[in-house]
């Protein structure tokens, strides 16, 4: 069942003639202006919207994920062909042969986010604060009493997503953030039960900047282009979801270009078109996961990789190559009981104890990854450059910083504290953004009946300068009997700042031919890429990544650029 806000049923035709998406009807270029429409509550304080100017079916064969050192791995659903032919290590990312003509557009350079995040050095005593000197490490006055899930960035600005609400901030000065607005769901209820932001996605049609936030009985689409005021497109209804915590409830979102895939616990995954973002509907789904309860979802490409909520244990895997008709690949159940899964590179994660997963190399089978794991009890994870940052619980709230550089030899960097100053907070819920990790909380106090909201921590004296790295590619390079529906995946080394992705940055081409139009998405640091019309049969296309194009949240763009090719049946 669907309700349906905000704009009118014409706005994909409306947008297209305003230029707004020029990528997905087809041409480039557009301009920044977006209906006007009401939605949600909150007001704004600073700023105005938009991206900063610039100048200018079926499932597939067998086959392997291509991963940036240009290997083949082993065979999956996800496409035939051997082992990457090509040059490049994990620093260059390149890797295949690109035959054919084409390449990088001529209006260069690619989008740029409005706002400003910060990457400045900070001082040992405020990267490493002892234990007892716990404030001197934390940079910002606390954001909101509310309830608070997981932070991310977009189009240069902090979002903050809670309890069937969201918040977005200007962090230039990291010790003095400004509100520029907040929204809460239609269907917002404190006394209703859990509705809480789990996961995190947006997506990309031309110059608008679209999220995806989970609410009591299903999930909202926002379009966040002006950041003073988030607009409520449609909201989406999902049959067995009423404001449950770890059943009957939403624990994910991935927002892949013109899909949305949903975990909804209990009641499976959910599939919802939102090609006009403003009449979304459901599609599609798969409520049998092989015993796996629908958690926090990432698509990658054909794949998707499905994990669970609290109080369960599993992993499962899905070709997606026809995204209206997943079909179950694998599903793993452990005997350890997890608090929540996650994924970063090729890997899935589960925790308490931390355990390792590959997925990507052969979907078809889900790989534990042995190795030495420090110890501890985690609750939220989340990634950058390598590091893992796991969030703890009280009395030690904070997140602890862990280099996972080795599969097999995960090594612990240091301790980032939160705040020691109250009552039954976490801070569990971390987004590193260069050398700031913000920290985030679900927790009411009983003392003062208020919410612990959010605060900006240091993790680092130096910037961050790392440049994002492609980890894998789906369909993988060289990769033949790709289905017409497939969608592109790409995980990187680092969360990606959507707002630096275009046509320009990330193009999709016939080889010898014209650009492919479409839309993006991003989870965190997974991109991804879906064309309007489809692919083509028969036809062999080109991935092409220019060299500092797409960037990371602080502006750090990729070192080198990245090619791979797919042919479709």
């Amino acid at each position: 069942m669907i309700r349906r806000k905000g704009y009118s049923a014409g706005w994909l035709l409306l947008t297209c003639l305003g230029g707004l998406l020029a990528s997905a009807c087809g041409e480039p270029g557009g301009g920044s202006d977006t209906p006007a429409a009401s939605g949600g509550s909150g007001g704004t304080s600073v700023g105005s919207g938009g991206l900063a100017p610039t100048e200018s079916g079926g499932a597939p064969g067998s086959g392997a994920v291509t991963s940036s050192d240009g290997s083949g791995g082993s065979g999956a659903v996800v496409g035939s062909g051997g082992s990457a032919p090509g040059s490049g290590g994990s620093d260059a990312g390149s890797g295949g042969s690109a035959p054919g003509g084409g390449g990088i557009p001529e209006e260069w350079p690619p989008a740029a986010p409005e706002g400003m995040i910060p990457n400045e050095p900070y001082p040992e005593n405020v990267a490493s604060p002892s234990k007892d000197n716990w404030q001197d490490g934390l940079i910002s006055p606390t954001l909101e009493s509310e309830h608070h899930n997981q932070p991310a960035v977009i189009n240069g600005y902090l979002q903050i997503t809670g309890n069937s609400m969201f918040s977005l901030y200007d962090i230039s000065d990291p010790t003095d953030p400004q509100l520029l607005s907040s929204r809460q769901s239609p269907d917002y209820c404190t006394a209703c039960g859990e509705a809480e932001g789990h996961e995190v996605s947006f997506a990309k049609y031309g110059d608008v900047l679209l999220t995806v936030t989970i609410q009591g009985k299903g999930v909202d689409l926002w379009d966040v282009t002006e950041a003073t005021n988030p607009v409520l497109l449609d909201t989406v209804y999902i049959d067995g979801i009423n404001y449950g915590d770890f059943t009957d409830a939403v624990w994910g979102v991935a927002w892949q270009g013109n899909h949305i895939f949903v975990g909804g616990t209990n009641t499976g995954i959910h599939v919802i078109d939102a090609t006009d973002p403003t009449n979304a509907e459901l599609v599609g789904g798969l409520s049998n996961l092989g015993g796996v309860s629908a958690g926090p979802v990432f698509p990658v490409g054909n794949v998707l990789v499905v994990t669970t909520p609290k109080e369960n244990a599993g992993i499962a895997t899905l070709d997606i190559s026809n995204p209206e008709n997943p079909v179950l690949l694998k599903s793993l159940s452990p005997g350890e009981p997890s608090y929540i899964g996650a994924f970063y590179r090729h890997y899935a994660y589960l925790l308490n104890p931390l355990r390792v997963y590959d997925v990507l190399t052969n979907p078809t089978e889900i790989t534990l990854v042995s190795g030495s794991r420090p110890g501890g009890y985690f609750e939220y994870l989340s990634f950058q450059d390598d590091m893992m940052f796991a969030g703890r619980i009280r009395p030690e709230p904070g997140a602890t910083k862990i280099d996972v550089s080795s599969p097999t030899n995960y090594t612990f960097v240091k301790d980032i504290y939160g705040r020691r100053d109250l009552q039954e907070n976490d801070d569990q819920f971390t987004v590193a953004i260069g050398n700031l990790l913000v920290l985030s909380d679900d927790q009411l106090s009983p003392a003062t009946n208020e919410y612990a909201g959010t605060v900006i921590a240091v993790h680092d004296t130096a910037p961050d300068t790392t440049p994002p790295e492609v980890d894998s590619i789906v369909p993988k390079d060289g990769a033949t009997g790709q289905a017409t529906t497939s969608r592109i995946g790409i995980s990187f080394t680092d969360n990606i700042e959507l707002a630096t992705v275009d046509h320009r940055s990330f193009v999709v081409q016939a080889v010898g031919g014209e650009t492919v139009a479409g839309t993006w998405g991003v989870n965190m640091s997974v991109l991804h890429f879906e064309p309007n019309a489809g692919f083509a049969p028969g036809t062999t296309y080109e991935v092409i990544l220019p060299a500092d194009g797409i960037k990371d949240y602080v502006g750090n763009g990729i070192a080198a650029e990245f090619r791979a090719t797919f042919t479709t049946q």
